[in-house]
């Protein structure tokens, strides 16, 4: 009997915001760091590309893999501190209160590896049920290579029906356009806008957070009680 509730994050843009830079961005910024010249002008192009919507998901991919096959689990860790420093404990006593009553996942086209790191860092790792996006894999020589799991917008609709047999309620949480399939699959949809209000969506949309998942708080204990 299906009896469960889960509650999905996208990552980028929605666990944290995002300022100049999203956590792949930043990673292609830090790999850059200990190349040449030539590659790091290539991994700026490319961010000023990616910034302009100019990929479709088989290229970003194809390319991404090259700008960071030679980046470092350091690296990796360097891009986490970054996006932690836009958040903290408000955040993370919000994210374990709601674990108490629902399992928590990620479904990103993101990178699963920073997501990882960061939620490590924010102390809220063993909370998570799930980290479902793109997986950097180290071979033998020390490079990484994609494994691609959620490629798009759709896979996260996809992924949510997989979902549908384990759990009597799905809440699903994201930033913008990319996630409107996964919303519109998930029971109950949300939108964080991180202070930016200007854009509007047919979901309730918070200005944070925490103040997104105080209100799936909210959501599933009125159904408990209803």
């Amino acid at each position: 009997m299906r009896e469960k509730s889960l509650t999905i994050f996208d990552f980028d843009g929605t666990l944290y915001p995002i300022n100049s830079y999203d956590s792949e961005q930043l990673l292609i910024l830090s790999a850059a760091k200990e190349r040449g010249v030539l590659f790091k002008k290539r991994g700026k192009h490319f961010i000023e590309q990616d910034q302009k919507g100019v990929f479709d998901d088989a290229s970003f991919h194809h390319r991404y893999e090259k700008l960071v096959k030679r980046a470092t689990p350091a690296m990796i860790d360097e891009v986490a501190d970054i996006l932690l420093s836009s958040i903290g404990k408000r955040e993370k006593d919000a994210l374990l209160r709601l674990s108490h009553i629902s399992d928590l996942g990620i479904l990103t086209c993101g990178t699963e590896n920073i997501a990882r790191a960061f939620l490590q860092k924010l102390g809220v790792e063993d909370s998570f049920s799930f980290i479902r996006g793109k997986r950097l894999v180290r071979n033998e020589e020390g490079n990484f290579h994609l494994l691609v799991d959620i490629a798009g917008p759709g896979d996260k609709a996809l992924a949510v029906d997989s979902l549908r047999a384990d759990y009597k309620t799905i809440i699903a949480i994201g930033d913008g356009p990319t996630d409107i399939p996964m919303l519109e699959a998930a029971d109950h949809g949300m939108i964080v806008a991180w202070n930016r209000q200007n854009r509007q969506y047919p979901y309730d949309t918070f200005p944070s957070l925490e103040s997104a998942v105080l209100h799936s708080i909210d959501y599933l204990e009125s159904n408990i009680r209803a």
